[in-house]
């Protein structure tokens, strides 16, 4: 009569049998992860995007680098690439070309312009249309005393950049890629981006008054500076290379905001987004920010403009035209475009306001804002842009 296996055999069996079932469970979990992912890029699902958020210790944050952007509503998507800095441009080299006069663009959505392809973005066009017309630059040169030959434009748009932040972004690439000249994308949201109650987010910089000028509030980086470490830039560069981590990360974070939701709604997909949800209108403001708003913009943009104009270079302030008001006589408008007009001409820094050229387009009913700009709304912004530069005091 055999005797009965030891009791030691059969724990080792089962074992051996829960750990091949264990690893049957995961290579099913990550197979149905693998369609998942090949459903999700194949099929366009609006609110489905990467998460490419790649936090900074200066600015609060940009795109994480080389990765897939992806702008999604009904009826429309559009797919981008950052670049090796993080901006939702091309590749640029550090130094700058023999005879390369640079411009580089900071500001918000707008300035990244995620709403259409690439080649139609305003900065683009920019590079374009002067390159076309490089002989109006005769006899010019750039910073480094080289006669111009070509032009490059540089992004450095991030969706919900305040002016300060725009600001703090210049003074990091500034010197690094040699610019020739700074242009800031002023948008009617950007007074209040600076100033946290009006904001709602503290995961960013902010600026604040102080004498005369203006002090940085950084303490966002004592919140958040796991954000930092290995493991967080980790699980972040996973999130901005696969939509499924992205997806299953945003799901999570409405199910611990909102509970259990039946359908993603516009204002849930915003809230994902890193633009803010700030008023553009100043009379909707409570009445007693509204003058330490813009005296805050005017201590900002001083301060940039004399840092920029002490090194050589051109400052050029672009604006972004709120749609409800293009033909709004300037003087009754409810936007700061009075006070932003009123101070560049008070500093003489020059202007660039695109409203004139959208006038008549829009009074013929062509499309220049749909979201943001369109493809049109961004080529006659570059147009204006690029008469002023041909055209410009100083030259």
């Amino acid at each position: 009569m055999s005797s009965p296996p030891p009791r030691s055999s059969k724990r080792s069996s089962l074992s051996r049998r829960i750990l091949a079932y264990g690893a049957l469970l995961a290579f099913a979990g990550l197979a149905a992860l693998g369609v998942a992912e090949v459903v999700l890029r194949l099929v366009p699902i609006p609110g489905i995007t990467y998460h490419s958020f790649y936090f900074d210790p200066v600015t609060g944050g940009k795109y994480y680098p080389n990765t897939t952007l992806i702008y999604r509503r009904p009826g429309v998507e559009v797919v981008r690439h950052s670049n090796s800095w993080g901006f939702p441009d091309v590749e640029h080299a550090l130094a700058p070309a023999p005879g390369t006069l640079r411009i580089g663009f900071f500001g918000d959505s707008y300035t990244e312009a995620m709403q259409v392809p690439l080649e139609d973005t305003f900065f683009r066009v920019v590079e374009r249309d002067l390159n076309a017309r490089i002989g109006d630059l005769a006899g010019e040169k750039n910073r480094r005393g080289e006669p111009v030959q070509r032009v490059e434009a540089l992004c450095f748009g991030i969706s919900g950049r305040s002016t300060l932040q725009s600001y703090l972004e210049c003074r990091q690439w500034m010197e690094t890629c040699d610019l020739d000249v700074v242009v800031y994308v002023f948008v009617e949201n950007d007074p209040g981006d600076n100033i946290p109650r009006m904001r709602g987010s503290d995961e960013v910089p902010f600026a604040a008054l102080a004498g005369d000028s203006f002090a940085v509030d950084d303490s966002f980086n004592q919140r958040y500076g796991h954000k930092t470490t290995w493991w967080h830039r980790a699980m972040q560069r996973a999130k901005a290379n696969s939509l499924v981590v992205s997806t299953i990360e945003g799901r999570l974070k409405l199910l611990k905001r909102y509970g259990i939701k039946r359908a993603v709604t516009e204002a849930d997909r915003a809230g994902g987004a890193q633009g803010s949800g700030v008023t553009m209108v100043p009379s909707a403001w409570p009445q007693e920010l509204v003058e330490d708003a813009w005296t805050l913009v005017e201590r900002i943009l001083d301060r940039w403009h004399r840092e920029v104009a002490a090194q050589g270079r051109a400052f050029i302030i672009l604006r972004v035209p709120r749609e409800q008001e293009v033909a709004v006589p300037l003087a009754e408008q409810d936007t700061w475009a009075p006070r932003l007009h009123d101070y560049c001409a008070r500093r003489a820094i020059p202007l660039v306001d695109p409203t004139p050229l959208f006038i008549p387009r829009m009074a013929a009913g062509e499309a220049i804002y749909d979201d943001h700009y369109t493809s049109l709304g961004n080529r006659v912004s570059a147009e204006a842009f690029v008469d002023y530069f041909l055209a410009r005091d100083g030259r």
